[in-house]
């Protein structure tokens, strides 16, 4: 799907000369091809796939509080809608969708452009079923359906209470009053796409975020809430630096809608994790009890707290990692636990470097003697989890198979209960 992005100002009318507008690049992260984008090095990742469908830059936020408010129109074939209102995103949902309106050069210079100031241009574009488009507050456009029906989406970030008074609309959803909006926020609508048995990596963002499920059903988790399953209707929404994790577990592909408001200056989407999950508490924890008792080596010949020492692998953030002295398949550390623990599960997130640095597959080797696994990591955008069932207080977490270089981890995860 194409990502097409306005920006526009007020105008009481259109002008007679029509400017084709270009697709909105997507400039939240690679890779570059139009439309689609990976958020933070694969934080939204897991196999989802997000495309942007608009953005645009807020430099003048409303009087709080806001909510992202959500109304359904229709036109027949031919007919056409024009107003104004605060700033919004379109959805086409259905048909062909016509959207013009005027691009008023407030600051262009003649000798820049030929244009005088104030000179207004009229951008047309039309949106396929599946598009998006942004409007600016107060800007005069007009909706008109083309040979067929069309039914689309206005989504305006307005107060909760804004009274609508186009005719023959119907309201999909307001969102909750949103906190914690960042000073001039990039306003951002995306659609995610989950196949069968898929999922986002566990991430946050530097601003709330507000879903809408579009279609099919996921386990949708965050860490305020814990797990819940969302249908299609269903609406969710977050305040910002919270972490959240999408999953399909069905055999049909699902699909949501997303609206942000995040700081422009800080990573669209960050890795973390669930401290907290359905496992029990993460006895490899530093802030739980737990310690590097030795490792193979840390980068840089550093100390264990050093910048890519033993340490980050147990502190919980994922923005930070170990990263061994080349050390290859040949990595390894022990975690101890704060007590004799009966095991359930392990967790590894693999560091990458791209061609290097990536564990394929590691083992467990218990202060008793015993080894366990091997267990295989699929790629390094998530952390991934083993069931077990052993005894142990102290565990070596040693790297089988890898690309080489300088192995490590950015976060290892010990579930269990202590042994009475």
């Amino acid at each position: 799907m194409a990502a097409v992005l306005f920006f526009l100002a007020c105008g009481p009318e259109f002008a007679s000369t029509a400017v084709q507008p270009t697709a909105a690049p997507p400039t939240l992260a690679v890779p570059a091809d139009t439309g689609q984008i990976s958020m933070g090095g694969g934080a939204l990742g897991g196999n989802a796939l997000t495309t942007l469908l608009a953005q645009v830059q807020l430099q003048d936020v409303p009087a709080g509080p806001l909510a992202w408010m959500t109304h359904r129109m229709k036109l027949g074939a031919g007919e056409s809608l024009s107003h104004s209102h605060p700033t919004a995103f379109v959805y086409a949902e259905q048909g062909g969708h016509s959207l013009k309106s005027e691009l008023v050069k407030n600051e262009v210079s003649t000798e820049d452009t030929g244009h005088s100031a104030g000179q207004q241009d009229t951008i047309v574009s039309t949106l396929a079923e599946g598009e998006g488009a942004a409007v600016m507050a107060g800007s005069e456009h007009l909706h008109e359906a083309l040979d067929e029906d069309s039914v689309f989406w206005e989504t305006r970030l307005v107060s909760p209470d804004y009274g609508l008074i186009e005719p023959n609309v119907e309201a999909v959803f307001v969102s909750p009053t949103m906190e914690d909006i960042p000073e001039d926020p990039l306003a951002v609508f995306v659609l995610v796409e989950i196949p069968p048995g898929g999922l986002t990596s566990v991430h946050t963002h530097p601003g709330p975020e507000f879903i809408y499920q579009l279609y099919g059903g996921i386990d949708y988790q965050n860490g305020i809430i814990g797990v819940r399953q969302m249908t299609a209707g269903d609406i969710e929404g977050i305040p910002p630096a919270t972490s959240v994790q999408k999953r399909n577990p069905s055999e049909a592909s699902a699909a949501f809608l997303s609206w942000f408001l995040v700081d422009p200056e800080q990573p669209f989407a960050s890795p973390a994790v669930f401290k907290d999950t359905a496992l029990g508490v993460n006895l490899a924890l530093m802030e739980n009890g737990a310690s590097v008792a030795s490792v193979s080596s840390n980068f840089g010949g550093g100390e264990n707290d050093s910048a890519f020492g033993a340490a980050n692998a147990l502190d919980g953030d994922p923005a930070t990692e170990w990263s061994t002295a080349s050390d290859g398949d040949g990595a390894w550390i022990d975690v101890e636990l704060p007590f004799v623990t009966d095991v359930t599960s392990v967790g590894f997130w693999t560091r990458t470097m791209g061609d290097s640095a990536q564990v394929i597959s590691f083992q467990v080797t218990t202060d008793r003697g015993e080894t366990y696994g091997p267990f295989s990591l699929d790629d390094a955008t998530t952390i991934y989890r083993f069931d077990t069932r052993f005894t142990a207080k102290r565990l070596r977490f040693e790297l089988l198979k890898t690309s080489g270089g300088n192995t490590g981890a950015l976060e290892i995860e010990v579930y269990g209960e202590p042994v009475p």
